[in-house]
């Protein structure tokens, strides 16, 4: 049997595993019959990436033009452009199909030309930086993700940025008291603060308190201390996770101070805290009287004695907390498998749970897409 013998929806199967967009549009080129069943497998396409993605909602290419996928029957929702392919694609060829393209609604930009600026109806952009008279443009943003950017330069741009509901952030600069504009979209707040000096003092803490609907956080802490204002409670935040550099330069009541600020927290992550040990688990039990999910991970200090004390907690105080540390780490991922450690640059659901909580930070999405999308 020749192979256009086959009936339609046996060949549609068969394309939705070309993911290559080189092989789309030579497939394509065929004849009327693949033609026509390529524009009907491109309609399923929402991602245009250049990592393979072995789904049928994805393509990828490698320094292929992907304006050469332009047409009615595709409908980007996310496209990332790439440095290897600014280097064989001209630059206005980008710019146009960004315009053209009503669909696209998030860009992941490797490069150093600022293609954002054309598309005003923006919702989610990741980029290594962002210049203000960009940010200015792009006022519907809900997701950005910086690889270097400063939290005194996002306060300088963060009244240009009313929807935004995720911020994800890498800075190394010394940081200041936060005394920007409040957000109150913001959900999700992701950061690794790198300071190569050990007298920087992190108000990333204090910054989150100018986020009342924050209801997750992921912060990463090198080498320096953090500033807690205990005059304020945080109601809302839920999630919480903290991952100390080695050595860990915090002192365990800065981090009890920091935890009573936030009395309905139910999932805590602490990893590399090396100045904890069994009795302040004992503590934090009481501190957080809604935690159900608490992993110390890579904490040496923490033995079996604080299983046991949680245990015996949970019993006399009709509470259920499950408990991981070093002996029981690998149990996490089988109690709770909905609670994703796949690495992915876009995750389907705004669920930060679901697709950050387990993960490294540099593992960390560049989107949570709504389902919707």
């Amino acid at each position: 049997m020749l192979i256009n013998e086959l009936p339609d929806d046996c060949l549609l199967s068969i394309f939705d595993y070309v993911n290559y967009l080189g092989d789309l549009i030579n497939c394509y080129k065929v004849c009327t019959k693949w033609r026509y069943l390529i524009a009907k497998r491109n309609k399923k396409v929402k991602y245009l990436l250049e990592d393979p993605h072995q789904k049928a909602d994805s393509v990828h290419y490698s320094g292929d033009d992907p304006d050469e996928s332009e047409s009615d029957d595709v409908h980007y929702k996310i496209a990332e452009y790439s440095h290897s392919c600014i280097e064989k694609v001209d630059y206005e060829n980008i710019v146009s199909f960004i315009r053209n393209h009503k669909p696209l609604k998030g860009i992941i930009k490797w490069l150093k030309r600022p293609i954002e600026k054309h598309c005003d109806k923006l919702e989610m952009l990741s980029a290594f930086y962002i210049h203000p008279s960009i940010i200015q443009k792009v006022s519907s943003i809900k997701q950005l993700y910086l690889q270097y950017c400063s939290l005194d330069d996002f306060k300088r741009d963060a009244h240009y940025l009313p929807n935004l509901e995720r911020l994800h952030i890498r800075d190394a600069a010394p940081c200041r008291y936060y005394d920007g504009p409040v957000l109150e979209k913001l959900k999700i707040f992701e950061l690794d603060f790198s300071s190569s000096c050990v007298t920087d003092i992190c108000y990333c803490f204090q910054f989150m308190d100018s986020c009342p609907n924050l209801q997750s956080a992921y912060i990463f802490l090198e080498n320096l201390r953090f500033y807690v204002d205990e005059t304020i409670k945080h109601q809302c935040l839920q999630d919480l996770v903290i991952v100390f550099a080695d050595p860990p330069r915090t002192d365990w009541n800065d981090l009890k101070r920091l935890l009573m600020k936030y009395p309905n927290l139910k999932h805590l992550g602490l990893r590399d805290a090396s100045m904890l040990n069994d009795e302040h688990i004992k503590q934090l039990l009481h501190i957080l009287p809604n935690l159900v999910l608490f992993q110390v991970d890579l904490c040496e200090e923490i033995t079996e004695r604080a299983a046991y004390y949680v245990q015996d907690y949970c019993k006399r105080h009709g509470r259920s907390i499950e408990f991981y540390f070093n002996e029981n780490s690998y149990e996490i991922e089988y109690d709770w498998p909905q609670l994703s450690t796949k690495r992915e640059k876009i995750s389907r659901g705004f669920d930060f749970m679901k697709h950050c909580f387990l993960k490294d930070y540099y593992d960390l999405p560049h989107f949570l897409i709504p389902i919707e999308y």
